[in-house]
Parts: structure tokens; sequence; C-alpha cells
């Protein structure tokens, strides 16, 4: 299993990204779990932990996030876990 660290910038506050996020990985039924929430940074940071098919199907959809959503950058992390710490795919209070 694996585990993807998203830290998207741009105009991704106030747009729905969060949710947008949320509702893609459940529509699609990505087999996907962790969290995603806004920072301090007016950034968005999103840990996923899945299989690397799911994962990458999550990465293409956060490089263009929600219709008002303007991504400039974004950073990502992987790495190999021995198993999911999460148990749903949730957005985090800010």
């Amino acid at each position: 299993m694996l585990q993807m660290t998203l830290i998207i910038k741009g105009k991704v506050q106030r747009v729905g990204f969060r949710y947008s996020v949320v509702d893609f990985v459940h529509s699609e039924k990505l087999p996907i779990v962790g969290h995603v929430r806004n920072m301090p940074d007016g950034s968005v940071h999103v840990i996923a932990q899945g299989d690397i098919e799911a994962l990458k199907e999550l990465h293409r959809f956060c490089t263009k996030g929600p219709p008002r959503a303007e991504v400039r950058e974004v950073e990502q992390d992987l790495i190999q876990i021995n198993k999911a710490e999460f148990s749903d795919f949730v957005v985090l209070a800010d």
C-alpha cells in the first residue's frame, strides 16, 4: 500500500476544492482512505492511502480541481506503508 501526500497551491480555498476531492473519490469508488484540509498558507493538503492506480487518478483530479479553482502547483510525496491508518476519505475542518 502507498501513501501520497499532495500540497496543492493556487486559488484552491473558497472554491469547494476539499469537498470536490472527497466527492471525486467517493463517486469514482476509488479504494482510497485519508483526508483533505485547508492550510493556513492558502494551500490544500491531501493525505491519501491506497493502490498506485487509484492514487494516480486522485492526483490527476487534483491538478485541475473544481471549475472555480486555479491550480498553480502540486507538490507530491509518495511512500510505501504497511497498512492504512484511516478508515474513510474525509474533509478535515479548519
